[in-house]
Formats: C-alpha cells, sequence, structure tokens
C-alpha cells in the first residue's frame, strides 16, 4: 500500500506482525496449527493462547492487541459467524483498514462466499485464503508473502515448508542431540586419559614388572593398573597434615642442621602421600620445611 505518514506510523510501532482474529471452536481445527506455522516463519504473532496471561481483562488485552498489530487475520467460519466476541475483534479490524490500508487478511474456514457475503459484504469481496484447498501451513506462507515480503523473498520455498511445518526445528534439535551425543563419546573416550578427579592430562604411562602400567598425570595423581598409588589434590579423601605423626631425630651440635623431621603416616591414604624426611637448624625449622612439602604436593593443578 502507498506510505502515508499514518501508515509509516502504524509499521514503525507495531509489536505483533498479525492478530488473529477466530472463533474457539477452530482453535483444535485450523488456528492453532497456523499460529505455530506463523511462528516458525519468524513472524510474531497475538494469539489468544499465548499472548493473554492470568489475569488480563480480555477486552483491553485484545483491544491493546488488535492496536499493536500491523495486520489482522480474519478466520471467518460458521463458529465465526454470528458470534459478538470474534465480531467485535473484526470490527476493530475493519476500523484499522479504514485509518491505515490494507490490514486485513481473510481466511475462509468451511464457508462459502455466499455464507460471507451474507455475513461481510467488505469481506466477501476481498481474495481470501481458501483452508478447503490449502493447509495451514501452507495458508502461513501465504500471509508471510503479504506480511513479511522481505523474508519471503529471501528464503526458498522448500526451506520454507520445512519452517512452517516444523520439520526444520525437528532436523535442528535432531542435530542437537547428535553433536550431544557425539561430545559425550568423545569425553569417555578422553576419560581414559585425564584424572577421574580434576581431569588433568596424563603425562605418563609405564610398564612396571610384575605390576602392570603405572600412569601418571599432570596433577600428580598415580596408579597402576587403576590401584591407587598417589592421591589427586582434588580427591576429597586426600590426607591433611595431621594424618602425619611427625617424629624428629636430633643430631650432635656443630651440625650444619641439628634436626631431621620424620613425617609417618597414621591412615591408609597417608600411605599413598609420600612426605619426605627433612632437616633444619632447629626442630621448628624442620618442622616447617614438612608444612611446605605437604602444602607443595597438596596443591590442586590450574584449571584448564
Amino acid at each position: 500500500m502507498p506510505e502515508t505518514p499514518d501508515s509509516a506510523k502504524l509499521t514503525k510501532s507495531h509489536k505483533y506482525d498479525v492478530f488473529i482474529c477466530h472463533a474457539s471452536e477452530d482453535k483444535e481445527s485450523f488456528v492453532r496449527p497456523l499460529a505455530v506455522a506463523l511462528v516458525n516463519l519468524g513472524l510474531t504473532v497475538w494469539y489468544d493462547e499465548t499472548s493473554l496471561r492470568i489475569g488480563d481483562s480480555l477486552s483491553q488485552s485484545i483491544d491493546k492487541g488488535l492496536a499493536e498489530s500491523r495486520f489482522g487475520i480474519a478466520v471467518i467460519s460458521q463458529a465465526f459467524i454470528g458470534k459478538s466476541w470474534p465480531e467485535r475483534e473484526l470490527t476493530g479490524l475493519v476500523a484499522k483498514e479504514v485509518a491505515y490500508g490494507k490490514t486485513i487478511i481473510p481466511v475462509w474456514h468451511g464457508v462459502t462466499r455466499d455464507m460471507v457475503l451474507g455475513f461481510s459484504p467488505t469481506l466477501a469481496d476481498k481474495l481470501a485464503i481458501d483452508t478447503s484447498k490449502v493447509s495451514a501451513q501452507d495458508a502461513a506462507i501465504q500471509i508471510l508473502r503479504e506480511v513479511r515480503p522481505d523474508l519471503y523473498e529471501k528464503i526458498p520455498r522448500n526451506q520454507l515448508e520445512r519452517l512452517a511445518t516444523g520439520r526444520a526445528a525437528e532436523e535442528l534439535q535432531a542435530e542437537i542431540d547428535r553433536i550431544r551425543d557425539d561430545l559425550e563419546s568423545t569425553r569417555k573416550e578422553l576419560a581414559e586419559f585425564q584424572c577421574p578427579f580434576c581431569q588433568s592430562l596424563l603425562i605418563e604411562q609405564v610398564y612396571v614388572d610384575d605390576w602392570g602400567v603405572r600412569a601418571t598425570y599432570a596433577c600428580g595423581y598415580e596408579s597402576i593398573d587403576s590401584s591407587l598409588e598417589r592421591p589427586c589434590p582434588s580427591d576429597p579423601r586426600f590426607p591433611k597434615l595431621e594424618d602425619y605423626e611427625l617424629k624428629f631425630l636430633h643430631y650432635p651440635k656443630n651440625t650444619p642442621f641439628e634436626w631431621m623431621c620424620f613425617p609417618s603416616p597414621k591412615t591408609p591414604m597417608a600411605r599413598h602421600l609420600k612426605l619426605s624426611s627433612t632437616m633444619g637448624r632447629t626442630q621448628e625449622e624442620a618442622k616447617a620445611r614438612v608444612t611446605e612439602e605437604y602444602k607443595r604436593q597438596a596443591r590442586k593443578p590450574p584449571l584448564g
């Protein structure tokens, strides 16, 4: 339609591409599939099942929806004709068309031209979409051509059909599921080469006579044929310093280091983490060096 100041304002201020005016009896057979197909095609749709919320004023919400929609789809059926509520919506669409030009898209659903003529001569004179000849998805594509010619012209017809029927979304979901499955499979394959506690990478595998294969990871975790040799710092069972009894040996005076500290494990997990004996000029210094040695081995590797 020619671009007038009023129609330009309408185009710029709209929130919805289309408003669906219909009788509730036609939801299951046509209107709901039409609304879904329109959304799949990328249109913004005012449709009572998705646009109304609990507590909303019906009349105010519908009036607002009409005002904020560029086009109105009038699904004319036997249930529609003679009902006051859809007729009220239609009156609003007609008023809008008088003010802004072509805004009504008529859809004939199980009615003849004579039936529409008896209901509304104005609507009977308009070229309509006849649902006896097209599906809801095909009707949605025709409406897209009228409402958003920019989208219609850019997308091939076969792609439009896949979008309207939901096949494109199903294919996308299937591809997402496939990628997720592939990632899970890869994760399981990588798990063999990662620490089971912190996912640090395997850095060495060495065959140990009569024992099996010793696997060493970047975090310090070690195992022989899956049996624990040295715990990972991220293992919740990793021993605490209190799990060692610190014993001391005093050497004769006038030696560089008079004290040696022996960390003796008190728990099974502590026996898997061997702490070295340390020397010091004093007992406290020897103990402090054991503490530093423990902290070094208990330090968790950086993430990533």
